[in-house]
């Protein structure tokens, strides 16, 4: 049976054709019966052309005499060959045809004239052996679909980005949302649907469909074990103060029952204020206010045939870096799970570090940055300044401190993001970062034919790639760039130091760069383009010159500037002027 003959879709009532008639005294059994259970167990089957019920006709009128408005249905395609269509009345024959005019012309045959049957692995049983068990509440079948804003919505456990993303991943594809939200009517809390929720948020929806209950015409279904007497009260209380539940805590639905709702439509239909006359309520509103930053086509490196196309991350206010972007959502995400410390610890190589003790400063939060021996000192003087306490320790990567830092933030009771595993890291980049790229080089009328961009945590990269494999298929090449074996370069390392997002994606290749072709890359662009980009950005050119073909649309991923790197520049110049 093909895959889609399994999914469970919840339609509405009156798009549905009846092509026999109900026994009235089943019919009436049947009504007290799902009254009394509060739940339809099984879907009905129909077909997928012509939307003519096929089995279930007395779950249709009884969920019609109980005021419902959709019912969950299967769909199949009746003229298959694998569906036949025989009769409970002795030798009398009936055709598929006459089932169908029936239907259309509302001449309709006595109950239990048809009895259909499918074949499955060569073996031939009732239709209704398709029907799985959904148990969907009759508070969710009498309730209108609606169109809710998300922020009014409020969540009573957490959820995991590895169950989100393939919801996302098919809402970006199909551009249809067809996981509805389970809401309760009178708190807002969500009851069903969490997925589908951070999936909409990943995308920058601001709606969702949503059908809203009363959570005392439902029944929880308890999936932690842990919790087997989790109550209604528990979880509206979770939802509207905290704090909120381990994810797959709860649901509602058996099954995820399916609607039909273009993602266009929940999207924002106002014109983006882009505060053209630069004037912000506050210092973090000129971060995602700020949003896009700019794509700039670089022409040294374009021809006739290529176009060449640069993401300035610089352009963000705290670090002048792509590290804004993860800084405030990480510190967004553990607000929202009150998660938040008076002190934030934090292993960084510098932007990152500059980049949460910003945002901090603006909460009133302190910061203890832990710094890798091999990173520039410039970037202690900066810290300090904006009032971070730095550690140096004797490690060569930003990574290689991280277990120092867990254990130092336990004993003192501080905060540990940790960037390399806060999910944070990867989410912030595929609802902006990603989007961003996609949406400006739309506005050109182009797609890109090669991401370029470095390896750090992965986490921009990783997601970068996972939104244009998603939605562009194998047509979008991305490329990653990390340090040659036994190079530093400030933001970027190696892929077999560790990187939790890389391992979850598709990369087309992996670039090997020393610091020596860095900085050239970052000479390159600066006495070509006038743009003075960070070492990283400059490998990330170097991988471009190395790669590049003659046709395409290459977008070259900049992460920050180059003016936290003057001790690189000065080193590589000096011994450049004494070789000459």
């Amino acid at each position: 049976m093909a895959e889609k003959h399994t999914e469970v879709h919840l339609t509405e009532l009156n798009k549905l054709l009846q092509h026999e008639e109900a026994d009235p005294e089943h019919l009436k059994e049947l009504t007290q019966e799902i009254a009394s259970d509060k739940i339809l167990k099984h879907p009905i089957v129909v077909d997928e052309k012509t939307n003519v019920i096929l089995d279930g006709e007395h779950r249709f009128n009884a969920l019609k005499n109980l005021g419902c408005k959709r019912i969950p249905v299967i769909y199949v395609n009746y003229e298959s060959p694998n569906i036949e269509v025989q009769t409970w009345r002795g030798n009398h024959q009936i055709t598929k045809r006459e089932i169908i005019q029936a239907a259309l012309t509302g001449k309709k045959f006595p109950p239990k004239t048809s009895r259909h049957m499918i074949r499955n692995s060569d073996v031939l049983t009732h239709i209704s052996s398709i029907e799985k068990r959904v148990d969907i509440p009759l508070e969710v079948l009498k309730s209108e679909l609606e169109i809710t804003e998300l922020k009014n919505v409020k969540t009573a456990m957490n959820i995991t980005l590895k169950d989100t993303l393939p919801f996302y991943a098919r809402f970006l594809k199909t551009e249809v949302v067809d996981t509805p939200l389970i809401v309760e009517e009178k708190t807002g809390v969500l009851l069903d649907g969490y997925e589908a929720f951070q999936a909409l948020d990943l995308l920058s929806a601001e709606k969702a469909p949503t059908f809203k209950v009363n959570i005392e015409g439902i029944a929880l279904k308890t999936l932690n074990p842990q919790l087997r007497n989790l109550t209604k009260e528990a979880v509206l209380k979770a939802g509207l103060r905290g704090p909120k539940l381990p994810p797959k805590s709860f649901s509602v639905l058996a099954e995820h029952a399916k609607v039909n709702v273009p993602l266009r439509e929940l999207l924002t239909t106002k014109r983006r204020n882009r505060k053209t006359l630069k004037v912000y309520n506050n210092t973090l509103e000129l971060l995602y206010e700020g949003w896009p930053t700019p794509l700039v086509k670089l022409n040294s490196l374009s021809t006739n045939n290529r176009s060449v196309w640069a993401k300035l991350e610089c352009y963000n206010p705290f670090s002048n870096s792509v590290k804004d972007r993860i800084g405030w959502y990480m510190i967004k995400e553990a607000m929202e799970k009150n998660e938040l410390k008076q002190v934030l610890y934090e292993a960084t190589s510098t932007n990152t570090g500059i980049a949460l003790t910003s945002i901090a400063n603006t909460l009133g939060i302190k910061t203890k940055l832990y710094i890798p021996k091999t990173i520039q000192k410039a970037s202690d003087i900066f810290l300090e300044a904006l009032g971070a306490e730095v550690v140096r320790l004797p490690v060569g990567l930003t990574v290689e401190a991280i277990s120092q830092v867990n254990s130092d933030a336990k004993a003192e009771g501080a905060a540990h993001l940790n960037q390399f595993e806060n999910d944070a890291n990867f989410k912030v980049h595929l609802k902006y970062t990603a989007k961003e790229i996609d949406n400006q080089l739309k506005s050109l009328g182009l797609k890109p034919t090669c991401i370029i961009g470095g390896l750090g945590t992965s986490g921009h990269m990783s997601a970068i790639s996972y939104y244009f494999k998603t939605k562009y298929g194998e047509n979008v090449k991305i490329v990653g760039v990390q340090p040659s074996q036994n190079e530093i370069i400030p933001g970027i390392r190696r892929i077999e130091t560790g990187m939790k997002w890389f391992h979850h994606v598709h990369f087309d290749q992996v670039i090997d760069v020393t610091q020596a072709e860095a900085v050239e890359g970052v000479i390159k662009v600066a006495r070509k383009e006038g743009l003075l980009i960070g070492l990283s950005a400059g490998a990330v050119v170097h991988a471009f010159q190395r790669i590049a073909n003659e046709k395409g649309i290459y977008v070259l991923v900049f992460p920050d500037s180059g003016y936290k790197y003057a001790e690189q520049f000065e080193k590589h110049l000096t011994k450049h002027a004494a070789e000459n």
